[in-house]
């Protein structure tokens, strides 16, 4: 007796016999990067008739059972498969179930099927939507817009972890910056090296948005794929509804450079006598005493992280034009530093500094036990005062303003010890200018590790919402970028020589 059919959106938790007509979208593999990239499943997306988009899952006991038979774009018929609740976390799915293939589950291919499919579906958002589902981590939404640069670390051979970073225009004047790390960054060259040039409109699928320093970030996860031009209906509208397929000769990559050791006397000679710029070094010298006149917190804005004005009964952030900010007590320490060479002053900001001392400005007033009304920022906590006498490698980041008369510090980016790594190359051309006065938090993104023969990275094992569809069932699916065979695992960042001399190639911006 043949099974009963049903539709995806009347899927209730529990053991389904009946038996659902759905397209594969999409599939790729979860790995557990804390345990060297084991695989954990093979997560996929369908789509039914009805354009009801629900998350599948296969344990890695049952993947080599059905793997084989995984391709993007069929039809097949699914039965004897577990519902259960969708995860509230990292969704791709607004489904309230999903699925999981079980012991006596049959998954087969149709070549006949007298259904009308939707051949693709991906849930875009709005760029205000992006920022208020960033640091939630519970949406995974796919992003489409113009590409108007790509920075690439790969492109110039440098060693180590490897990162690529879109710029995708997605709203009149607005730009979004999706970073790919590692696998997924060897599989979008890989692609656009078979692609022969670089694509118009890039769409972009189960990305992760987080807010970094005030700026919108939408970082890669082990879902995501990467789709070019007419590589699907709704980058083809946009492509060609848009007037955006004239031709155009300019390239788009930017490339990288190594972040170059400079001593403090070079430091100091080169806002001196260099023209005004944003660029970046890495200098290592001894903290030789904490400009305590100066304070070391400030209260911040919980969302930009620029310094609050404070009114009668509330704070106002000018950057954010609020005047009922939330208010987050941020660090700010300038440092007295030296080496062989010369002495100068850096400026500290919040998260090098937690990273520091383990401990959160606002932890930090509790240790020190002040009043409600006292200035806390006159009394130095000790596990600040801690760090005279340590030596470190600070990256600092240069603007224009260090070349006026007005300068008295140098702001740092990031911060190594000894036994830390220096950081990645940096982009050239990715211009972001800082006032003297601005905090510069790091992006800081997971690094994703990926197995040689994966299909794509990995973050977080994720879960939908539908806003396009496509209902021509005889297009032809393309393949979109996944990690590619033979990219590294993991990072091996090197560490740069303090003491290596010639010519500073430092950022430019």
């Amino acid at each position: 007796m043949a099974n009963s059919y049903t539709l995806l959106a009347d899927l209730r938790a529990g053991r389904c016999s009946n038996t659902a007509e759905v397209r594969l979208l999409r599939f790729w593999e979860a790995r557990n990067t804390k345990k060297g990239g084991e695989l954990m499943s093979v997560d996929m997306l369908f789509v039914d008739e009805q354009s009801t988009l629900i998350h599948g899952t296969v344990n890695t006991s049952r993947s080599q059972t059905y793997r084989q038979d995984f391709n993007e774009g069929s039809i097949y018929s699914l039965s004897g498969f577990d519902v259960t609740r969708s995860n509230n976390n990292f969704r791709l799915s607004d489904a309230p179930v999903s699925v999981r293939f079980g012991e006596g589950t049959r998954f087969t291919r149709v070549t006949d099927s007298d259904k009308v499919i939707p051949t693709e579906m991906f849930r875009f958002r709005s760029y205000d939507q992006l920022l208020a589902l960033a640091n939630t981590n519970r949406q995974l939404p796919d992003i489409l817009g113009e590409l108007t640069a790509i920075r690439s670390t790969i492109s110039d051979g440098l060693h180590g972890s490897q990162r690529v970073m879109l710029t995708l225009c997605v709203e009149r004047g607005l730009s979004v910056c999706v970073s790919l790390f590692d696998g997924l960054a060897y599989a979008f060259h890989e692609k656009m090296t078979s692609y022969g040039a670089e694509p118009k409109v890039v769409l972009v699928t189960s990305i992760n948005p987080k807010i970094v320093g005030g700026r919108l970030f939408l970082n890669g996860t082990s879902a995501t794929h990467v789709y070019f031009d007419t590589e699907t209906n709704a980058a083809s509208t946009h492509l060609f509804g848009d007037g955006l397929n004239q031709t155009g000769t300019s390239s788009k990559l930017l490339h990288a450079q190594k972040i170059e050791p400079i001593t403090v006397s070079e430091l100091n000679q080169y806002v001196l006598t260099a023209d005004p710029q944003t660029i970046e070094f890495l200098c290592t010298a001894r903290v030789t005493d904490i400009q305590r006149e100066k304070g070391w917190c400030y209260i911040g804005c919980a969302k930009c992280t620029k310094k609050l004005l404070r009114e009668i009964s509330s704070f106002t952030c000018l950057f954010c034009d609020n005047t009922s900010a939330v208010a987050s007590l941020r660090y700010r320490v300038e440092l007295s530093v030296a080496d062989q060479t010369d002495d100068a002053v850096f400026v500290a900001f919040d998260m090098e500094m937690v990273k520091l001392t383990n401990i959160q400005a606002s932890e930090a007033v509790q240790i020190l036990g002040v009043g409600v009304d006292a200035h806390v920022e006159d009394e130095l906590p000790q596990f600040v005062a801690d760090i005279v006498g340590k030596t470190f490698t600070f990256q600092l980041k240069l603007g224009e303003f260090n070349f006026t008369s007005k300068h008295q510090t140098f702001t740092i980016s990031r911060i190594f010890t000894e036994r830390q790594h220096a950081p990645l190359p940096a982009f050239v051309g990715d211009g972001d200018d800082h006032g003297p006065d601005d905090v510069i938090p790091v992006q800081n993104p997971v690094a994703h590790e990926v197995s040689p023969d994966t299909s794509t990275t990995v973050i977080e094992q994720a879960g939908g919402v539908a806003a396009v569809t496509g209902e021509n069932p005889n297009a032809n699916y393309q393949s979109s970028s996944s990690a590619v065979p033979g990219g590294p695992l993991g990072s091996s960042k090197q560490i740069a020589d303090p003491n290596e001399n010639g010519k500073k190639k430092a950022r430019l911006e």
